[in-house]
């Protein structure tokens, strides 16, 4: 395989070429800093312009409705520059929290591999894995537009299972489907190709690694909805 010439061309083979984007990163690991960093600012952007285009006043009423029924200790908290500041913390935490447990995982999980990578490594490989969610910030921008802002804070974002079901505030299922992420099955197929590039694992030994995390975590929760 041949590397990615350079840390842009690198960005580019993620979505073109992901084995060359792993081959560049396995001796430039540093080069992974700008997929995280990128992660961490397109959430300021589209949060940013959310709160400019909503009509404020239409969405609290409706957060009020719904949060009345769920966490009236919350409404409280309904003020604009408090909810942007939420989202887009919570954007970023959750981002930096997969990237950090998946790096984790994949760490201990390549353990048996005569090729071993410290902890680091695997982090710029969980950025890569993750990247395709700033797709999905531009494709909930777009959607954004074409709704002239008429789209409530917990739809708005197309990385989530959410942004297509639009389950509102006072369903259990609300804080799963917010969680879940559209691109799971193109985060499972980057995964693989990086214990594919980086490890002796067979085909299936990768995609298992790739898929358990994700599957069995969402499993289990869902699990936890339907039993309790």
């Amino acid at each position: 395989m041949v590397p990615s010439s350079n840390p842009l061309i690198m960005v580019v083979d993620i979505f073109r070429s992901p084995t060359s984007c792993f081959a560049a990163l396995y001796q430039r690991g540093a080069w992974g800093w700008q997929t995280y960093i990128l992660l961490l600012l397109t959430p300021f952007l589209f949060w940013g312009y959310y709160f400019d285009i909503v009509d404020f006043e239409w969405l609290k009423y409706n957060l009020t409705e719904q949060l009345q029924a769920s966490s009236p200790d919350k409404i409280a908290l309904l003020e604009k520059n408090t909810l942007m500041a939420s989202e887009i913390l919570n954007t970023v935490l959750n981002r930096t929290l997969n990237i950090g447990l998946l790096a984790f995982w994949f760490f201990l999980a390549a353990k048996p591999s005569r090729h071993q990578h410290g902890y680091w490594k695997w982090f710029a490989a969980s950025s890569v894995v993750i990247f395709p969610a700033v797709i999905g910030d531009f494709a909930s921008y777009v959607s954004l537009l074409v709704n002239h802002g008429n789209v409530m804070s917990y739809a708005a974002d197309l990385n989530s299972l959410n942004g297509l079901l639009k389950l509102p505030l006072t369903s259990e299922w609300s804080s799963f489907t917010r969680a879940f992420p559209l691109l799971l099955p193109w985060y499972i197929v980057l995964g693989y190709a990086a214990i594919g590039a980086w490890t002796e694992f067979t085909k299936g030994q990768a995609l298992a690694i790739s898929a358990l995390p994700w599957l069995g975590y969402y499993f289990i929760w869902a699990l936890y909805i339907l039993i309790f």
